[in-house]
């Protein structure tokens, strides 16, 4: 897995400014390998894994059409879907990425002072539950025990986190757009044993009495 990482290009969305906006274009294939539908449009927010799959994007439209297009690129199963990602400055220069799997789509029409028009201000979401964003720590171990199969107490996050980020079982991914001071982060395919290792060795730092003497509702 790490090898196959590291042959992916990135993207490079820490190194943008919200001045100039990225641009994605997505083309949407049928079983022909006809293309049945072309749209491009400016990112104003992305968020992929280290593998380059989208796990959350938000655009803007300029018109009905071309947000239709966007959001149908991903729902219609009929279609496949191609997603290119340009950067800012890079002229006709693209990357590869991958559509979110299964997307949730929503679409807000804002209204522009002077112009009859609206923005289409779209957004999707990657459905695997594949991403963690948190602003800290204490919000990223919360939703990583809602993952884990191991029974943790939520008073071990100070205590173990550090020992969750050396070990490598999140891997950070790529973000633009996003508020500051949020991380976004996916697990590592060897992510559940990893975490149970940490846990195991802090259980015999603390005690397995903690854990005997903790209610069920304390557990998970």
């Amino acid at each position: 897995m790490s090898t196959a990482i590291d042959e992916i290009k990135k993207l490079g969305l820490n190194e943008f400014s919200l001045a100039v906006l990225p641009r994605l274009e997505v083309k949407v294939s049928n079983g022909q390998g006809e293309v049945i539908g072309h749209v491009e449009t400016q990112l104003t927010a992305l968020i992929v894994s280290p593998l380059n799959h989208v796990l959350y994007l938000e655009a803007a439209c300029t018109s009905d059409s071309g947000a239709h297009a966007l959001m149908g690129a991903v729902s219609d199963p009929r279609g496949v879907a191609e997603f290119r990602f340009f950067q800012p400055g890079k002229g006709d220069e693209y990357t590869e990425i991958h559509p979110p799997d299964s997307a949730m789509v929503n679409d807000v029409r804002l209204a522009v002072t002077g112009w009859s028009r609206h923005v289409h201000h779209v957004a999707m979401l990657d459905r695997s539950g594949e991403l963690l964003l948190a602003p800290d720590d204490e919000t990223l171990w919360r939703k990583l025990r809602e993952k884990m199969s191991c029974p943790t107490l939520s008073e071990w996050g100070t205590a173990v986190m550090p020992d969750v980020k050396d070990s490598g079982l999140l891997l950070e991914c790529e973000t633009y757009g996003i508020p500051e001071g949020y991380k976004a982060f996916v697990l590592a395919p060897d992510a559940e044993p990893s975490f149970d290792d940490i846990i195991a060795a802090h259980v015999r730092v603390v005690g397995l009495c903690e854990v005997q003497t903790a209610s069920p509702g304390m557990l998970w």
